[in-house]
């Protein structure tokens, strides 16, 4: 008879052997390497739990710091905002004293000239009237002198005003 060979069929003294061979490598992995392997992988998990918790912790720390940095900036930016604010107030201030300064010296110096024109224009009337005192005691002192006609007398009167004349032009 030939014997036929079935593929499909198992070899049942194959699959004892596999099995037997399986379970060996199992308790022999079991007991010598699962627990190195079991630690090597929980050591790992454990590693890369770290890692992450160390990277949502550097995460909040730069949120943080950003925020902290945010902050900062704005109280610089407001102080810097500030200080420009006073500065141009002080600035403001100082340019209205000096207007201020400036006017009361205007003010002061034109004073001083109207009095400066005021003595000089009593001076010229005291000059004034003592020319004509001089003069009025001139003519009186031709007149005394001399015994005049009319035509003498007016000649003199109109020299006399002439004179007056001269002096108030000057």
């Amino acid at each position: 008879m030939s014997a036929e060979v079935n593929v499909l069929s198992p070899h049942w003294r194959e699959v004892a052997t596999h099995a037997v061979a399986f379970t060996a490598a199992v308790i022999v992995l079991r007991k010598y390497a699962w627990k190195p392997i079991l630690g090597l992988l929980e050591e790992r998990r454990a590693r890369i739990a770290d890692e992450f918790r160390g990277i949502e912790r550097g995460k909040r720390e730069n949120l943080d710091l950003k925020t902290e940095y945010e902050q900062q900036l704005r109280t610089i930016d407001a102080q810097a905002r500030q200080k420009l604010k006073e500065s141009t107030d002080e600035g403001q201030k100082v340019s209205a004293e000096l207007k201020e300064e400036a006017r009361r010296e205007s003010r002061e110096m034109v004073q001083r000239a109207r009095e400066e024109v005021e003595r000089e224009k009593h001076k010229a009337e005291v000059a004034l009237k003592e020319d004509m005192v001089e003069m009025a005691v001139a003519a009186a002192e031709k007149v005394i002198r001399e015994k005049l006609d009319e035509r003498a007398h007016r000649r003199l009167i109109a020299e006399t005003i002439e004179d007056l004349t001269r002096l108030k032009t000057r």
